[in-house]
């Protein structure tokens, strides 16, 4: 007597790694001068503020760029970040110019397969950047506020 025992998975059991994510949030950098023109920032750093503790976003650590991507909390409508221009830590100090950019939106789950679950997409609602004089941010705007991909910028930031 034998027995012949066939595992298999059906279609829905497997996330595939193409399979749609959350999108992040796509930031692009301006000139305050000329807001046509696209401007790097020389080491750049990104920390989310979450429950007052600071989280830097790893990828964005020290970096010269004119854009980048950052994820938004899907456990709340809002993200507060700390953008850090010429960023650098000594003995667990961090140092560089500081901005704080605070962003309200709506999110909306959505179901893609029983193996991948489900993801979030978000709706800007409103960005407020603080207004000190002595910020590196001197302005903060949506430009697109359907946060669906990461194809495009959401929101561009004049410095």
């Amino acid at each position: 007597m034998s027995f012949l025992i066939i595992i298999s998975c059906e279609k829905d059991d497997i996330c595939p790694d193409s399979t749609q994510t959350t999108p992040q949030l796509v930031v692009t950098f301006y000139d305050a001068l000329d807001p046509q023109q696209s401007k790097i920032v020389e080491s750049l750093a990104v920390y989310a503020i979450k429950d007052s503790e600071l989280i830097l976003i790893e990828n964005i650590n020290g970096i010269n760029t004119d854009s980048i991507a950052i994820p938004l909390r899907n456990d709340i409508g809002a993200s507060n970040f700390r953008f850090i221009r010429n960023y650098s830590v000594e003995n667990n100090i961090i140092f560089g110019d500081l901005s704080h950019i605070y962003i309200d939106y709506e999110m909306t789950d959505v179901f893609i397969s029983r193996a991948c679950g489900f993801i979030t997409n978000y709706s800007l609602l409103s960005i407020l950047n603080d207004n000190y004089a002595d910020t590196w941010i001197t302005e903060s705007e949506i430009v697109n506020p359907v946060v669906t991909n990461e194809n495009q910028a959401h929101v561009k930031i004049l410095h």
